[in-house]
C-alpha cells in the first residue's frame, strides 16, 4: 500500500495560526516602545550639544541714563530724564559662581564711559525736550542754534547726573547685576593709525594700539550651568562645523515675537570658513554662521559642545547700517583663557548643576524617560526656570505616559489575537488530521496498474445496473 504525503505544515491555517503565535508573544514579550532612540549621527549629537550649552549663554544689557535740570532762560528749572542709552550683547558663563566671559565692547560703555561726552548729549536732548516746545513757531535753523546757544549757557553747565547699570540676563527670567573683573578694548584701526603717528612723531603711546575686546565680568550668584572651553591643544580645520548661540538684536526686539520667549537664546549654524589676522596680526577665526548686532560676545561651539571662539565683529555694508552675511569673526577662546588667568580663575564645567543636567540629556536620547524626569527635577531644585530643562522634563513625562498606555493597549491586543491563533491552530490541526484520514481510506481501495508510482484516481463511471434476478418458484 503507497504511503500518503500530505501537505502537512504547509497548509495555510496552520501558518496562519503560526503567524498570529509570533505575533502575539511579540506584543506580549517583546518591546513596546513608542519612541526611536537614536543617539548616533552629526544632528542627533548637534541637537545634544545645543541643549546641553543653552542654559549658559545670557544676555548682558549696557544701560546709561541721566537726570537732567533744564534752565530754558527764564529762570525756571525743570528736571527731564531723556531716554537712556540702552544696549545689548551676549555671554556664556565659565564658572558656576557667576564668571562670564564676553567682549570688551559690549560692556565698554559701562567700563570706560567717556562721561564728558554722554553729559553733552544727554543736555542737548533734554533742552531739546523742555525747551523745544516754546520755539516751535521759529524756523528749523534758527529754533536749532537758539536750542544750542541754551544748552551752551553757564546756568545748564554741571546739572547733568548720569548712572549707568550693567546686568546679567538668564533664561530663567532672572536679572542680575554685574562688575568688570577684566577688559580690553574692541579692535580698533583707529587706534592703531593713532599710535602710529604718535611713534612717528616721536610721541610715547597711550594704551593699547588695538584691544583684543575680551572681558571677564561677574555676578552674584552660584551653582550656575557653565560651558566647557576646548582644549588648548585644540586644532580647527578648515570647513569643520560649528554653531553660535547669542542675543541677536533682530530677534529680541522683533515686533512679531512675544516677549515670553525673548529671553531664550538663538542658534545658527556654519563654517569655519577662513583663518585671518586682524590689525594687530592677532588670530581671528572667519566663519560662515549668521551673527549680528547682539550676538557679540557670544560664544562659538565645535559639535562636541566646547567654546572655539567668542563672536567679535561682523562685515556690513560701506555706510555700516546693513550687515553682511557669511563674511563674521570670530576670537579664538585662547583669548578668554589668557584673561582668565590673569584674574586668577580656572575655567569649570564639571559642576553638580551640569552634571544632572548632562545625564538628563543623555537619558532622554536614549529613551530613559524615567531617569530623564529624575535628573531634570533634580536639576531644577538647584535652579529653577531654565525653558530647555522644564520642556524636556514635560516632553519625557509625555513619552513615557505614552509607553505605558501602549503597553497596556498592546497586551489587551495581544490576549485577543492569542485567542484567536488558538482556534486557528486547533482548527487547522483538525482538519490535517481529518484529511489524513480521508485520504488514507481512499488509498486502500485504489488499485495501482504495474509501472506506477503513485495511486491511480478512482474511475468515477457508474457501473451499469443488473436487473434483480428473483428465485425461481419449482413447482409444488
Amino acid at each position: 500500500m503507497q504511503r500518503f504525503t500530505g501537505y502537512r505544515w504547509r497548509d495555510w491555517g496552520s501558518a496562519l495560526g503560526w503567524g498570529v503565535s509570533a505575533a502575539v508573544l511579540l506584543l506580549l514579550f517583546g518591546p513596546s516602545a513608542t519612541w526611536s532612540a537614536v543617539t548616533d549621527g552629526p544632528d542627533v549629537q548637534l541637537q545634544i550639544s545645543i541643549l546641553l550649552v543653552k542654559p549658559a549663554v545670557v544676555l548682558i544689557s549696557d544701560e546709561v541714563a541721566a537726570e537732567v535740570t533744564v534752565d530754558c532762560g527764564d529762570g525756571k528749572l525743570r528736571p527731564v530724564r531723556p531716554d537712556p542709552i540702552y544696549e545689548t550683547g551676549s555671554g556664556f558663563i565659565i564658572h558656576p559662581d557667576g564668571y562670564i566671559a564676553t567682549n570688551g565692547h559690549v560692556v565698554t560703555r559701562f567700563y570706560d564711559m567717556n562721561a564728558p561726552e554722554l553729559s553733552r548729549d544727554f543736555l542737548e536732548k533734554s533742552v531739546a525736550q523742555a525747551c523745544g516746545p516754546a520755539l516751535a513757531q521759529l524756523d528749523e535753523r534758527t529754533r536749532a542754534e537758539r536750542l544750542k546757544a541754551i544748552a551752551a549757557t553757564p546756568a545748564n553747565r554741571g546739572k547733568v547726573h548720569l548712572f549707568k547699570r550693567l546686568q546679567v540676563h538668564l533664561s530663567t527670567g532672572e536679572i542680575y547685576g554685574a562688575e568688570v573683573k577684566a577688559y580690553s578694548p574692541a579692535i580698533n584701526p583707529d587706534a592703531l593709525r593713532v599710535a602710529e603717528e604718535r611713534a612717528a612723531a616721536g610721541m610715547p603711546e597711550v594704551g593699547e594700539r588695538s584691544g583684543r575686546d575680551v572681558a571677564i565680568i561677574k555676578i552674584d550668584a552660584h551653582d550656575l550651568p557653565t560651558i566647557p572651553l576646548a582644549p588648548v591643544n585644540n586644532r580647527l580645520k578648515l570647513g569643520e562645523p560649528i554653531f553660535v548661540v547669542g542675543y541677536p538684536g533682530v530677534v529680541l526686539n522683533h515686533d512679531f515675537l512675544s516677549r515670553k520667549s525673548q529671553l531664550e537664546a538663538s542658534v545658527t549654524v556654519g563654517r569655519v570658513s577662513g583663518f585671518k589676522l586682524d590689525v594687530t596680526n592677532r588670530r581671528v577665526i572667519q566663519t560662515d554662521a549668521s551673527i549680528t548686532w547682539g550676538n557679540s560676545g557670544g560664544p562659538a561651539f565645535n559639535f562636541r559642545g566646547e567654546v572655539i571662539g567668542v563672536a567679535t565683529f561682523i562685515s556690513t555694508t560701506f555706510e555700516g547700517d546693513q550687515a553682511i552675511q557669511g563674511f563674521n569673526f570670530l576670537i579664538p577662546v585662547d583669548s578668554v583663557r589668557e584673561f582668565t588667568k590673569q584674574i586668577g580663575l580656572t575655567p569649570e564645567s564639571d559642576t553638580v548643576f551640569m552634571r544632572e543636567w548632562r545625564q538628563a540629556v543623555r537619558a532622554y536620547f536614549a529613551g530613559d524617560f524615567s531617569a530623564t524626569i529624575a535628573h531634570t527635577d533634580a536639576a531644577q531644585k538647584i535652579m529653577i526656570g531654565f525653558p530647555d530643562i522644564e520642556r524636556l522634563g514635560e516632553d519625557a513625562r509625555m513619552q513615557a505616559e505614552m509607553a505605558a498606555g501602549s503597553g497596556i493597549l498592546s497586551r489587551q491586543l495581544g490576549f485577543g489575537l492569542a485567542g484567536v491563533g488558538i482556534v486557528l491552530l486547533a482548527g487547522s490541526g483538525w482538519w490535517v488530521v481529518r484529511r489524513r484520514r480521508i485520504r488514507r481510506a481512499l488509498a486502500m481501495h485504489r488499485v495501482t496498474e504495474p509501472g506506477r508510482t503513485r495511486p491511480r484516481r478512482p474511475s468515477r463511471r457508474r457501473l451499469p445496473r443488473v436487473p434483480p434476478v428473483f428465485p425461481r418458484r419449482f413447482p409444488r
